[in-house]
């Protein structure tokens, strides 16, 4: 045998490396075939996704129109509401509150009242508030959140077993953060929002003040647009807490944030029919010129002043 010249085994051998390499390069495009194919059903599967997501974008079309009729019914309501002149706010009574002395959450029902004196029931609200805020929390510093709904039934205003679940459709939500009246740098307020865009309507801040209690109402642009102001020496107001100051009543003024000499209108709480009462009544007289989103933040400025003064605390932070 020639030692330059391979042997029948080397041939061998040299013949088995070629056909594997030969092999390996026509598998890759069957690879490549492969994952086109992968490519394809991708594609149809996206197609599919794309068929089925426009028959649920038709379905979610007509859920919408049927959940929004209470929304298209905020136009009518709109309506009436321009031509209200004064609103009516009653609190809830709770027996168990009266009965336990122990913080429950507040509930209100509203009315609007026309030029002619006809009355129409327009919102209820309800708090939203922890055990602990409620128990160990003044009043006037405790931290809420407050929905308010459309009342289109009369009877709801006597029916006392609505669920929560009922307000999740709510027309407006109030946010009041935990912040301590007897802090000037940090002073209470309540922020109103519209629930289906979380926009801002506006905002009412407690003022600071030595003797009269003041409250600035903001609109959603964060403009002042009017000064609420009352005298303590009132009656209703200098013996709020106790059986004196009960059956009388207590006047908030409205003023223009440019002429503060006349009030343009007026908040008034209402005297308790009886010394036993531990529910609050508040009539709402608006401005002339004010428009539905400022009588809907004075309104809510009444809420909130039964919150800083005249709910039934001993813990409330003047």
């Amino acid at each position: 045998m020639d030692e330059g010249k391979p042997n029948d085994v080397d041939i061998l051998k040299i013949k088995k490396k070629k056909r594997s390499g030969t092999e390996k390069k026509k598998a890759i495009p069957s690879k490549i075939t492969q994952k086109s194919n992968i490519g394809s059903d991708i594609n149809n599967l996206l197609s599919q996704k794309k068929s089925s997501l426009n028959l649920n974008k038709n379905d979610v079309n007509i859920d919408i129109s049927n959940n929004s009729k209470e929304i298209t019914n905020w136009g009518p309501m709109k309506s009436s509401l321009e031509k209200m002149q004064e609103m009516i706010i009653k609190q809830e009574s709770d027996i168990l509150e009266a009965v336990t002395g122990c913080q429950e959450p507040n509930n209100y029902h509203v009315y609007g009242r026309l030029p002619n004196g006809e009355k129409s029931y327009i919102f209820r609200c309800r708090e939203f508030s922890s055990c602990g805020m409620r128990f160990w929390c003044p009043v006037s510093c405790r931290e809420l959140i407050m929905k308010i709904k459309l009342a289109f039934d009369e009877n709801e205003a006597d029916n006392n077993e609505d669920n929560d679940e009922e307000f999740n459709n709510s027309l407006l939500y109030i946010e009041k953060k935990f912040k301590c009246p007897c802090c000037n740098c940090i002073r209470p307020e309540m922020r109103v929002f519209i629930s289906e865009t979380n926009a801002l309507l506006g905002t009412i801040e407690e003022g600071f003040s030595v003797c009269d209690p003041i409250f600035h109402v903001y609109d959603k642009n964060g403009k002042l647009i009017y000064y609420i102001e009352t005298d303590c020496c009132q009656c209703g107001f200098m013996y709020r807490n106790n059986c004196l100051g009960k059956t009388d009543e207590c006047v908030f003024f409205i003023y223009d944030i440019e002429n503060k000499a006349n009030p343009i209108g007026e908040i008034c709480k209402k005297a308790a029919t009886s010394q036993l009462s531990i529910a609050d009544n508040y009539s709402v007289i608006f401005p002339k010129n004010a428009n539905v989103e400022e009588k809907i933040l004075l309104t809510i400025t009444g809420v909130m002043i039964d919150y800083q003064y005249f709910e039934n605390n001993t813990n409330t932070v003047k």
